[in-house]
């Protein structure tokens, strides 16, 4: 009997002990189960996060486009208001013609409104026309003072060098002159010769120096006159707003020489010019100013 209760004593401690480590054993697997969810759920958040955000940025995006369309939709609206308005005056003005006490009827209405479309038409070719000018350059080197001052001292130096050379010329006749009275066979009269002949190759050397440095001036001063007046040209017209500037300056007939006139004719190119404005006036008082 006591051996009975032993054996189930045993047995109860055996049941109680193979419970409390089923317990433990279970709560231990839920507890490894659990840890993989955990980290399976927070990947799966931050997913849907990035794909919320995603989705929020081309929200943004469209938002954006349709904020622009808004605005051009907006601009185009205005615009039709404002011809709109423009039709509506038309219209009005239309109307107060016709309540005049003038009696106007529709075909008068209709020839006003032929001239108006003609007039407009008119206009609107005009302003399509390349905008021209033409200046003289001829008028302004005849006319400018830089012309005139170098004219002035072209005479002053012209007469010096002419009195020099008249000097020269009357030595040496007056030598000549007195060569006669000499004998050939002398040695002053070959004295005198080689004087008379030294002169004379002399004045040829100033005649041919006076007239390549007149030759020399003149080109010089045609030079800076002529840019000057390109360069003055140019700023008068862009400021004008002017397209094109033309040379008109016409021949002078008659003319000295059949040369001349051809070479009159060949440099004329610009035959008409009305509806041009004249520069020339204008170009030269600019010119004049830096005298």
């Amino acid at each position: 009997m006591e051996k009975r209760k032993t054996i189930w004593a045993f047995i109860l401690v055996v049941i109680f002990t193979a419970a409390l480590c089923s317990g433990f054993i279970f709560d231990w697997g839920k507890k490894k189960d659990k840890d993989p969810n955990a980290v399976e759920g927070a990947t799966a958040t931050a997913a849907l996060e990035k794909r919320a955000a995603v989705t929020d940025e081309k929200i943004a995006g469209l938002n954006s486009k349709i904020d622009e369309q808004a605005k051009q939709l907006t601009a185009q609206e205005e615009k039709l208001a404002s011809l709109t308005e423009i039709t509506k005056r038309l219209d009005g003005i239309e109307a107060g013609l016709k309540k005049q006490e003038v009696d106007i009827n529709d075909s008068d209405m209709s020839a006003i409104r032929e001239m108006i479309e003609k007039e407009v038409k008119s206009n609107v070719k005009t302003s399509e026309k390349p905008a021209a000018g033409v200046v003289s350059v001829r008028k302004i080197f005849r006319d400018c003072k830089k012309s005139a001052k170098y004219r002035q001292q072209s005479n002053i130096e012209r007469q010096r060098a002419d009195a020099e050379l008249t000097k020269l010329e009357n030595d040496i006749k007056a030598q000549q002159e007195g060569l006669k009275t000499l004998k050939p066979d002398s040695e002053n009269y070959m004295t005198e010769v080689r004087e008379i002949l030294e002169k004379q190759g002399s004045l040829t050397a100033l005649q041919k120096f006076y007239q390549q440095q007149i030759s020399l001036n003149e080109q010089r001063i045609t030079e800076e006159i002529y840019s000057d007046i390109l360069r003055i040209t140019a700023a008068v017209a862009k400021q004008r707003g002017l397209d094109f500037v033309f040379e008109i300056s016409a021949p002078e007939l008659p003319a000295l020489s059949p040369t001349e006139l051809e070479l009159s004719m060949g440099m004329h190119k610009l035959l008409y010019s009305e509806g041009c404005i004249d520069l020339t006036d204008e170009v030269m008082t600019i010119l004049d100013s830096n005298i």
